[in-house]
């Protein structure tokens, strides 16, 4: 009776522990099912370095509050020193191969370029997006467009910590993933030593890992997933270090934060802390709040990556001919992904390169051994906890076959296998190891030396046999963008060093520390702006035409993709430009700069003319042309002097007595030297207690239809701009959506200008509503294109304060850029 009494008990207390660990699962859920994704993106850049900082500063206390641990243990957890000098000759002969045969350089490029533009942002900003567009100035870069990033965070983190001793870029960051290479081999093998109580079997499991082609490829690139398997190495072989029956709450201070930092390498990652409970599950049971509270902090210090995750959609066209996120997509990807990894076929192509992440050998051994393995599961019921562990750790992977882009079939993605290569190295290992010992009744250490003698005599053979495959970049040799990244990188070395590049893939470029804007930015600049850029660069803008600038995408090819033709084509009509540079025969397409020297049908004064922004009182006023014109300004709608302006830049001082606290407006008429007038005007904003500028304030909620509310831009990044008036301030939304404020203080007034963006010219119009403290204050009519209406309403005793926008009759959202133009509020005077 009371064996049965203890077990009702243990019962209770199980499903207590799981209902409230439930309960935090459900609620963590919840609360990110229900985020918008707009907010979710932009918490992501705002707070996503500080987050992930956090975890890093939580992993330096956990490591210095189990150091004595480590310290004191350390003797008896460290393998033997014969093993550990064969461990230093293996590492040494791949090392060896590595540097005489595999190029250092990307293998992904779009996601290896931006993650390499976050650890920038995060260095030199403390953000956490992706610094999208920017100009390099004096050795820093200035970002002008932030856009997310749904992975990498972690291997973003490590580079801008990297840039605080080398030079921030791309060249330092391809030199981060060879000593995490090296790393995780060590961590593994010790993990693996004590785990198989067999360090000849560990090492050859770490033989298989470190040989592994793809493994060899991306140490030598800048891929998340080298930062992955040392993490998981890590945290494998500090689980080995901690047995459960010796763990305790100090022991969580290193690993939660080490998970954290595992989850922000791949978004699918989130998904492995479960096998790391479930090896605990003694300790966890024993208090109803252990297990709880430890999932919680892994979602806590994981909520970059499961934010992220609820922001990101994924591209609903990817799947090809499956629907994206489909079982038909799993199962397509997991078959074709065995056939590719076995390639029984071979490849003759290009002179027989092989296309395969995995050795065909290697394929047939973990197949036997993980068929050996199950065996001994079912017919000696051994290893049925490491089952358990490995099984669950797998949900990840299937999470990757189950997303639209988890196949082989694009060699981009075969370094997803990386994923699952130290499970695979551990399975092939132990499985030849352990049927060795079963069939010979030999040793298990005799029998863990014969297999490393074949691991590592399997991993340097085919490394040698397969050398042409590795110099000539196997897997990746077809991605042309990868050789137009190198050749651009050389050839770029020689332009001018304040020169911006207009391109497909800007962030690349900013990777590599050149200026650079996207094809539509770039098409969205008026005269001002292009005349701005060209004094700033000295006259050197340049147009790059890359892959990305020929044919169309494929919306059926499976691969995340984009093509600029259009944009490309359009600009080379638009603007008078010169051909520099054109290779027509390395890439299968004709890879051409051009240098922009002027838009077409507009005057060449006109385009070269512009005033800066207002500093203590002064505007400077620029051209690059070297006749003297005349211009009236007025300050505030009041006439002030004739200028004569024959310097290239001449500084005008503003008559303080005419500034007023809060919006001012500055207007130029400048009568050109071919007789045409320009026209512009330049707001700037005057701070002081009573005021404030509404785009300068946080945003405490807000949801949109389509893209994210922006700050003295519109939605497309463009200069607000309704019936051709130009607004330097103010919010660029697009209806629906609503922008929510608390206000820090009292204030009376809220002065805007409401319109729809010129933009949206094929808008079907949108109402302008402001409420305060959840009651309408102000209504508009159904506004179109080309109308605008400058309002004053009265916000006094407001606390909360929104702004929405409508959508027309037709429910149609499309082209409705609503703007809030120069918002500002204002206390009683």
């Amino acid at each position: 009776m009371k064996k049965v009494l203890e077990r009702l008990g243990d019962w209770r207390r199980l499903l207590t522990v799981l209902g409230i660990t439930l309960a935090v699962l459900v609620g963590a859920f919840l609360i990110f099912n229900n985020l918008t994704v707009s907010y979710a993106r932009r918490w992501d850049i705002d707070w996503g370095y500080y987050a992930i900082l956090s975890t890093f500063v939580l992993l330096i206390v956990g490591f210095a509050v189990n150091l004595p641990v480590i310290l004191r243990n350390m003797k008896d957890f460290r393998p033997s020193g014969k093993s550990i000098c064969a461990f230093a000759g293996i590492a040494l002969v791949f090392s060896i191969f590595m540097f005489g045969n595999i190029s250092n350089t990307h293998r992904v490029l779009s996601d290896e370029t931006s993650w390499e533009s976050m650890g920038l942002q995060m260095y030199y900003e403390h953000t956490g997006g992706i610094c999208n567009e920017g100009i390099w100035k004096d050795g820093v870069l200035d970002c002008k467009t932030e856009v997310n990033n749904f992975k990498g965070k972690a291997l973003g983190f490590v580079y801008s910590l990297v840039f605080n001793f080398m030079e921030p870029g791309r060249d330092t960051a391809l030199l981060v993933n060879y000593p995490f290479y090296l790393l995780s081999l060590l961590f593994f093998f010790f993990a693996l030593s004590k785990w198989f109580k067999n360090e000849w079997a560990a090492l050859a499991a770490t033989a298989f890992l470190g040989g592994m082609p793809i493994y060899l490829m991306q140490a030598r690139s800048a891929s998340t997933e080298v930062l992955y398997v040392f993490l998981l190495s890590v945290l494998m072989a500090w689980y080995a270090f901690v047995p459960a029956s010796k763990v305790n709450w100090k022991h969580f201070l290193l690993t939660v934060p080490l998970l954290g930092f595992f989850a922000q390498t791949r978004q699918e990652t989130v998904f492995a802390f479960i096998p790391f409970a479930l090896y605990y599950y003694k300790y966890f049971l024993e208090k109803p709040h252990r297990l709880p509270l430890f999932v919680a902090s892994v979602i806590a210090v994981s909520w970059p990556s499961v934010n992220t995750m609820a922001a990101y959609r994924g591209y609903d066209f990817q799947g090809g001919e499956h629907a994206a996120h489909s079982l038909e997509n799993l199962w397509f990807n997991l078959k074709t992904n065995i056939e590719i990894m076995l390639n029984l076929e071979g490849d003759s192509s290009f002179g027989g390169i092989m296309q395969n992440p995995f050795y065909t050998t290697f394929t047939v051994i973990l197949l036997v051994s993980t068929a050996w393995l199950l065996f001994r599961l079912i017919y000696s019921r051994r290893y049925w906890r490491g089952a358990l562990l490995g099984i669950t750790f797998c949900v990840q992977i299937f999470v990757i076959l189950l997303n639209v882009s988890g196949t082989f079939t694009i060699d981009i993605n075969q370094r997803y296998v990386l994923v699952a290569l130290p499970l695979f190295a551990l399975i092939m290992a132990l499985g030849l190891t352990d049927a060795l010992t079963f069939a010979t009744k030999m040793k298990y250490e005799a029998a863990g030396m014969i297999v490393l003698a074949l691991s590592a005599a399997l991993s340097v053979g085919l490394m040698v046999y397969h050398g042409d495959s590795y110099r000539h970049n196997m897997l990746y040799y077809r991605n042309k963008l990868l050789g137009e990244e190198d050749y651009l990188d050389k050839a770029l070395e020689n332009y001018p060093e304040n020169s911006i590049f207009i391109y497909a893939r800007p962030w690349q470029m900013l990777a590599s520390r050149h200026s650079s804007f996207s094809e539509r930015t770039f098409m969205g600049w008026d005269n001002e702006t292009f005349a701005k850029w060209q004094h700033l660069s000295g006259g050197n803008i340049y147009m790059v035409r890359g892959q990305d600038g020929y044919g169309e995408l494929n919306r059926k090819s499976r691969v995340v993709g984009f093509k600029t033709t259009d944009q490309v084509d359009e600009i080379l009509k638009d603007y008078k430009s010169e051909r520099v540079l054109i290779e027509p025969k390395l890439f299968g397409y004709p890879l051409a700069i051009y240098k922009i020297t002027a838009k077409k049908g507009v005057s060449t004064y006109l385009q070269n003319f512009f005033v800066g922004d207002v500093a203590d009182s002064s505007i400077v006023v620029n051209k690059r042309f070297p006749e003297t014109i005349t211009c009236n300004y007025m300050l505030n709608g009041e006439l002030q002097e004739e200028l004569m302006l024959s310097q290239e830049s001449d500084t005008l001082s503003l008559d303080s007595s005419k500034i007023l606290a809060g919006m001012n407006r500055a207007a130029f008429e400048c009568l050109m030297p071919d007789a045409d007038t320009l026209r512009l005007v330049k707001d700037f904003f005057v701070e002081t207690p009573e005021v404030q500028l509404l785009s300068k304030m946080e945003m405490v909620a807000f949801d949109q239809a389509w893209g994210n509310p922006q700050k003295d831009e519109t939605v497309e990044h463009r200069k607000l701009t309704l019936d051709k008036e130009v607004f330097r301030y103010g919010i660029g939304s697009h209806a629906p959506s609503f922008v929510r404020y608390n206000l820090p203080r009292n204030f009376a007034k809220l002065h805007v200008t409401i319109g729809l963006d010129d933009e949206s010219a094929c808008g079907d119009g949108a109402a302008f509503i402001v409420k305060g403290d959840g009651r309408e204050l102000f209504r508009s009519k159904r506004m179109y294109p080309t109308e605008k209406q400058l309002l004053d309403i009265d916000v006094s005793g407001v606390r909360e304060l929104e702004l929405r926008l409508d959508e027309g009759d037709k429910k149609d959202k499309d082209c409705d850029h609503g703007d809030w133009a120069n918002a500002w509020l204002e206390a009683s005077r």
